[in-house]
Parts: C-alpha cells; sequence; structure tokens
C-alpha cells in the first residue's frame, strides 16, 4: 500500500501527459460523456420530480365511504381502521358535507336551500397506504352494513397512478442504458488511446512492469475524462433548474404538482453527475485495459 502511494504521484502525471498528448480522443470522449450525463441529468431531474408528483397526488386521493342515515357510524369505522392497508379514517357529518359543497365552486349559495333537509350522507374518509389497493378496499368497504355506496374516483385515480409508476421505471431503465452507452463510448476511447501506446506498453512489460502498474495510469485517465465530461452537465443542472423553478413558480401547472426546491436537489444531482462519470470512466478504462492485457508474458 505504501509503495502504491508513493507511486501515485507518477500515475497521475502519466495520465495527465497521456490526456494532453492525445488531446483530440480525450476531448471526444469527454464530450460523449458530457452529453449521456446532461441526459441522465435531465432524466434523473424528471424522475424525482415526476415521483414527487405522483405521491402528491396519491395523497390527494381517498375513499370515500357514504354511511346510511341509521347506521352503527362507530361499528363501521372500526370494521373499516381494521381493513389491510387502511392507516386512517376521518369522520365527516352531514352537516359538513352539505357546508363543504356550499363553500364550493361546484355549487355555492344556491346549496343553503337544503339546510333545512339535508340530503347529504355521513362520510368517511379513508386513507391507505398502498395506492395500488384503492378498488379492493373500496370493494370490501362497499359490502360493509350500514354503507351506501363507496367512491374513490375509479379508474381515473387509478390510470394516474399506473402511468406516474410507469414513468418512474421508464426513467430508471433510461438512466441505466444511458450509463452503459458512456461506459461503452470510453471503452473505445481507452482501446483506441491503448493500441496508439501499444510500444509503450510492450517495453514497460519487457522491463519487468506488473500490470497494475501499466493500468493504473489508464484508470486515473478514465475517471479524469469522466470528470471533465461532467463539470458542464453539472453547471447547467444547477443554474438552469434554478432558472427553471423560479420561472415555473415552484411548480408545474398547478400546485398539486410542485417542484423539488433547487437546493440541496441540484447539489445531490450534481454529486450523482460527478460519481457517475468517475465510475462510468474507470469501468471503460479497465474493459479496454483488461481485454489489452489478456495476453502472456
Amino acid at each position: 500500500m505504501s509503495k502504491f502511494l508513493r507511486t501515485l504521484p507518477v500515475h497521475f502525471r502519466r495520465a495527465f501527459y497521456n490526456i494532453k498528448r492525445n488531446f483530440a480522443s480525450t476531448l471526444s470522449s469527454a464530450f460523449a460523456v458530457m452529453i449521456t450525463s446532461t441526459l441522465i441529468s435531465v432524466f434523473l431531474i424528471c424522475a424525482f420530480n415526476v415521483d414527487s408528483f405522483a405521491q402528491r397526488i396519491e395523497d390527494t386521493i381517498r375513499i370515500a365511504v357514504r354511511i346510511e342515515d341509521n347506521a352503527d357510524k362507530d361499528k363501521i369505522k372500526t370494521e373499516l381502521e381494521d381493513m389491510k392497508y387502511v392507516y386512517e379514517v376521518n369522520y365527516s357529518s352531514k352537516e359538513e358535507q352539505l357546508e363543504d359543497f356550499i363553500n364550493s365552486d361546484q355549487g355555492g349559495e344556491k346549496y343553503r336551500m337544503f339546510e333545512d333537509d339535508n340530503p347529504m350522507y355521513a362520510t368517511y374518509f379513508v386513507d391507505i397506504s398502498d395506492p395500488n389497493q384503492f378498488e379492493s378496499v373500496a370493494t370490501a368497504a362497499d359490502k360493509l352494513e350500514g354503507v351506501k355506496d363507496t367512491s374513490y374516483g375509479g379508474t381515473a385515480s387509478r390510470d394516474i397512478v399506473n402511468i406516474f409508476n410507469n414513468v418512474r421505471i421508464g426513467g430508471a431503465a433510461l438512466v441505466g442504458a444511458l450509463s452503459l452507452l458512456a461506459i461503452f463510448l470510453i471503452s473505445n476511447t481507452i482501446k483506441i488511446n491503448i493500441n496508439n501506446r501499444k510500444d509503450e506498453i510492450g517495453i514497460m512489460r519487457n522491463v519487468g512492469a506488473s500490470n497494475w502498474f501499466i493500468k493504473i495510469p489508464f484508470l486515473i485517465e478514465g475517471m479524469l475524462i469522466g470528470v471533465i465530461g461532467s463539470i458542464i452537465p453539472i453547471l447547467a443542472t444547477i443554474f438552469g433548474y434554478g432558472f427553471l423553478y423560479s420561472y415555473a413558480g415552484g411548480q408545474f401547472f398547478t400546485s398539486i404538482l410542485k417542484l423539488y426546491a433547487p437546493a440541496p436537489f441540484v447539489y445531490q444531482i450534481s454529486l450523482v453527475l460527478l460519481g457517475v462519470g468517475i465510475v462510468v470512466g474507470l469501468l471503460g478504462s479497465l474493459l479496454s485495459v483488461n481485454k489489452y492485457l489478456k495476453w502472456k508474458r
């Protein structure tokens, strides 16, 4: 370990020298990483915000269980609370339901005529822990004695949840595919660099240099290419997302779809981009170097 630390400055000098000597190929690799990292940044920002949108929408969806006037409300509440996936049950009286209609944009003051003969039903609003179980919980609640009916938005609510789930899965798959693409691009670039230096590597092997002594500068070079390629995407993420957040007023069309606040969100994304650049550069270099050095002494 101490020997490795002593030789590390030498490896860094060789890596910087190689980058300088092969500036054109280094620049093309860094550009490939930059494009890939930019796309990863965009999709990470979208994926995290879509995830936030989905959670907010899921939090606003509740099952409304309307109760018959002569029903045993306490018994129904207990039965609802005992159901699987149910974590909260809130009661709203007939009077509160009517008042909500009076104060809403749907009816307004015209509903005051029903104050003496209230047609509303007392309602339990049920929150569940798994958005995919709305239908099963609503169906079970509808079968309880004293329940008039249940509603939760039906297929529309389910479709919204499914769409956001698919977006999250698709975003994760795309980020993975882009990372593999970046590894492939850097691997090919390092392979070209190694091929250009095959005589140098041959001389080093002939004088007794170990495989790791030969590999390390190339690995450092790959990581440096990853870092260089990540700089512009990181700056674009920090300043671009901050501008977008201010321009949109912190939301996407509606207050339900609130965007992540820039800090510390953009810095977390930036760290991810830097880490991706380093890891992708390291893996790309490692694959190329290992393949080249497989031949026996």
